[in-house]
């Protein structure tokens, strides 16, 4: 009878901690090199004592690797040097972290929520876990709108890199951490779209999407993202022949996947470890008063 009430008073104490992880969302759009902005979407930290609710945090402006001028976001030099990731490439780079606050009645909480990326979240149906949106190459007026000059069988393949290294200079000729994924581009007159809509593959029978995120086996191998800055990419990847060879950047929007970092809790509640501690001592002491 005594080791049951011990037993259910250490599951109740169990319960008292905080839920293995909140995972939350992010959007954001830098309209030019220097105006950007973001929100990060409200979340629940669950535990025993009742719900905190967060409320929704701006998102800090972008660092924009190799920025443009007046309208534009950035502007890259393509095709510069050899293919793949010794090009230049117009970024969105983010470091440190943002101080979420909630509250649970009367109390007022603080975490902290690193701008880093999340390892692989598997839903269902599995989606992007980041997504982007590039609006690229209209500068008419100023004589350098982007236009293929090669046949539509090697048109430029352009690519969505995850995070370069953090380096911020103009030419990354080091590894990358994370290619998520390549489109063949036709550029027209005019403004030109780049979004995540292209899949990696398919497997299986029915053919069933593999979706590539922050972890990930794929191009570069063995170089997942998961853990790193933020840093958003896009560049020329290989093929084809521009004319001009510049591309201007009008807007950048991404979006994804953040994971506040439960251990900078403020004030905290409760770990299990401690919960079970001072769970064992009451129960010691119930059970000393009983015998007494």
């Amino acid at each position: 009878m005594k080791r049951a009430y011990l037993a259910g008073l250490i599951v109740l104490l169990f319960a008292c901690a905080l839920q293995a992880q909140v995972s939350t969302s992010f959007s954001y759009s830098q309209t030019d090199a220097t105006t950007g902005t973001g929100t990060i979407a409200p979340f629940v930290i669950h535990d025993s004592g009742g719900d905190i609710n967060f409320t929704a945090t701006p998102m800090p402006s972008a660092s924009v690797i190799n920025p443009g001028t007046g309208q534009f976001v950035g502007r890259q030099t393509a095709p510069v040097g050899t293919g793949n990731e010794a090009n230049t490439a117009v970024g969105l780079v983010w470091n440190g972290s943002v101080t979420a606050t909630g509250t649970r009645g009367a109390q007022i909480y603080t975490v902290q929520i690193p701008l880093k990326f999340v390892p692989k979240v598997t839903q269902s149906p599995d989606t992007s876990d980041y997504n982007w949106n590039v609006i690229f190459g209209d500068d008419a007026a100023g004589g350098t709108d982007v236009i293929s000059t090669n046949t539509p069988t090697n048109h430029p393949r352009f690519a969505m890199w995850f995070n370069r290294d953090d380096l911020v200079d103009a030419l990354d000729t080091a590894n990358t951490y994370q290619r998520y994924t390549q489109q063949n581009m036709t550029f027209t007159a005019g403004q030109n779209t780049f979004t995540n809509t292209d899949l990696s593959s398919t497997t299986g029978t029915p053919p069933v999407p593999i979706i590539k995120d922050a972890t990930d086996a794929g191009d570069p191998q063995g170089t997942d993202a998961a853990g790193r800055n933020l840093a958003f990419y896009f560049g020329w990847r290989d093929q084809g022949t521009l004319t001009p060879q510049v591309v201007l950047v009008d807007n950048f929007s991404v979006g994804g996947l953040l994971n506040p970092d439960l251990s900078t809790l403020n004030p905290p509640v409760p770990e299990p470890a401690s919960l079970i501690s001072l769970g064992a001592v009451a129960a010691i002491g119930l059970l000393r008063r009983r015998r007494a």
